[in-house]
């Protein structure tokens, strides 16, 4: 697997990052779950370009949260 340039993670879609990200699982089993040192890298990079994302949800406020309340809360009135 071609090593790829650190500037593309950047600009990388989640759909990308998982993607490639599960390539390289494959690759690892394949391998007899060994990385070489440039996909070890590789696989820091796209790690951490996931978690940024998924930082990124939380602190938007795009995540669901179940037990959250929500802002237009309706009131039932029993008669």
């Amino acid at each position: 697997m071609p090593l790829q340039c650190p500037l593309i993670v950047i600009t990388m879609s989640t759909s990308k990052v998982l993607k490639e990200l599960n390539e390289l699982k494959v690759e690892w089993k394949k391998q007899y779950l060994q990385f070489t040192p440039a996909q070890k890298e590789r696989y820091a990079e796209l790690l951490n370009k996931r978690r940024e994302i998924v930082r990124n949800y939380y602190k938007n406020d795009l995540v669901f949260k179940p037990n959250s309340s929500s802002k237009s809360t309706v009131s039932k009135e029993v008669k």
